[in-house]
Parts: C-alpha cells; structure tokens; sequence
C-alpha cells in the first residue's frame, strides 16, 4: 500500500521530542508475585515537532495536508530529521535455505525493530560486505532470487520514513510576525 508523504518545512525546532509507549497488564498475586503480558511485538511511537517560522506557502501546505488527512483519520509517512536511516546494519545471518528477511533498525544492541517504509532509492543490502541486488517487497520485507549461503552476514543501509498518522484531530498555528507563522506542536503517532 501507497501512503503519502508529509514534507516538513524546513524550519522544525530542535526541542522536538519521542515518547516510547508499550501496553502492558501488570498482575499481582495475594502473594505478592508480580506476573506481566506485553501486548505488543514493539512499541508505539508518540512524536511530537514545533515549527519556529513559516512563511505563507509553508503554513498553508501543512494546513493542507492535515485537512488531506482529515485530522487523525490518514496514515502517512513522516521522515524524522535525526533518526531516518540505517548504515551497515545487521537483518540476518544466512543459512544456505532462507530468502526473506525483513529489514531492521538497531537500538543499541538491545533491541531491533521493523522498518517498513524505505525511501525510495536508498536501499542497499549487503552479504558478507558485497552489494546484492534483492527484490523490496511491502513492510520492510526484502527478498532475494537465491538464499544467501549459511553463516553469511545480510547488513542493510537505507532512509527510511515513520508511518504515522496525525495524534489530534485540531492543528494550531500562530501567526506572529508579518508573514510568518509558528506551529507549537504538531503531534503524530506511529501505526502499523
């Protein structure tokens, strides 16, 4: 599936800020015993950006495309002006039988998440360090036309966008300067 593409203006505030949200039911026994249940494979995104200083054009496509989107109702993607690409990351290792693999972001060594949106003509994947052609299908998911060999290492470098949708359904902006604009907050959260 196609989603469209929001551009940010290129005025986004440094003070922007990511807020990682799981679902998790907590029970304790008469004991005392603590047993939890992640609801989720990964976790939920809530993004939150300011714009400083808009001009009238900037103003009015951001207003656009959130009527576009009709508020919280569109599903689109966002790119992340820091954290939008991955280098020489790991997604696999061969084992001479498998040709899908989906590609990954790493979080320090401790956990590793799907990307699922890959902007388009910056993907490369990598065996043993050699380029490979492969095949990009939906969510993240590449293949290739023939299994890399077992305890061969699959590394990927791409940008990749953040499937979100508008987390409100008001969008405000401040006009306070002849001709320019500022939008305190917009908040977006990730889908799936």
């Amino acid at each position: 599936m196609s989603y469209p593409v929001f551009i940010s203006p290129p005025s986004m505030a440094w003070n922007s800020t990511k807020t990682q949200k799981w679902n998790t039911e907590i029970q304790k026994s008469a004991s005392g015993r603590r047993k939890t249940l992640s609801r989720w494979s990964y976790p939920e995104y809530e993004l939150n950006c300011s714009y400083t200083c808009l001009n009238p054009a900037e103003i009015d496509y951001v207003a656009g495309f959130f009527a576009k989107m009709r508020g919280q109702a569109g599903t689109f993607l966002w790119k992340d002006d820091q954290d939008y690409k991955i280098e020489n990351s790991l997604i696999g290792i061969g084992d001479g039988f498998t040709t899908g693999f989906q590609l990954l972001r790493d979080l320090g060594g401790q956990f590793y998440e799907p990307i699922l949106d890959v902007v388009p003509g910056t993907l490369k994947v990598y065996v043993n360090g050699i380029e490979t052609l492969v095949t990009f299908e939906e969510d993240g998911w590449i293949e290739f036309s023939s299994a890399p060999a077992a305890s061969s290492v699959i590394t990927a470098s791409c940008e990749y966008y953040w499937r979100v949708a508008f987390a409100d359904d008001s969008l405000t902006w401040e006009h306070f300067w002849y001709n320019f604009y500022r939008l305190k907050s917009i908040k977006l959260v990730t889908v799936k």
